[in-house]
């Protein structure tokens, strides 16, 4: 969670403080009119990290509150790909959304590894919902 929180960290100053650095000249996505929804995702993913770090440090005593995360890595990773796949505009670029998708989707496998590590019988609950499906 500490390297997930780290990622989070510095992506969202990155986006926070220069959007239109990251997002057009680095990822070649067509310019917004209007940075100001992206500076508070920056934010908002950067004050994300900081919570990750304060769960991740008493974990054995918060595991539950770490399926926020999973929740919120899951669905980045859903939304990236689907709009790598079906939501950019003509001549924008897919890299950033790749990058996005495939990076959310470990975050995601590897905070559901150690979800079932913790969790008193986690590894059977696995098992049973992949006997089930």
């Amino acid at each position: 969670m500490t390297i997930q929180a780290g990622v989070w960290a510095a992506c969202g100053i990155a986006i926070a403080v220069a959007p239109r650095f990251v997002l057009v000249t680095m990822f070649d996505l067509p310019p917004l009119p209007d940075q100001g929804y992206v500076r508070v995702a920056g934010i908002f993913s950067f004050s994300l990290s900081l919570l990750m770090v304060l769960v991740a440090r008493r974990l054995t005593e918060l595991w539950w509150f770490a399926w926020a995360f999973v929740i919120a890595t899951a669905g980045s990773a859903i939304v990236a790909g689907l709009n790598a796949l079906f939501g950019l505009p003509d001549g924008a670029s897919p890299l950033l959304w790749w990058v996005f998708a495939a990076v959310s989707t470990a975050f995601t496998v590897g905070l559901l590894t150690g979800l079932a590590l913790l969790i008193p019988g986690g590894w059977s609950v696995l098992r049973e919902l992949r006997r089930v499906h």
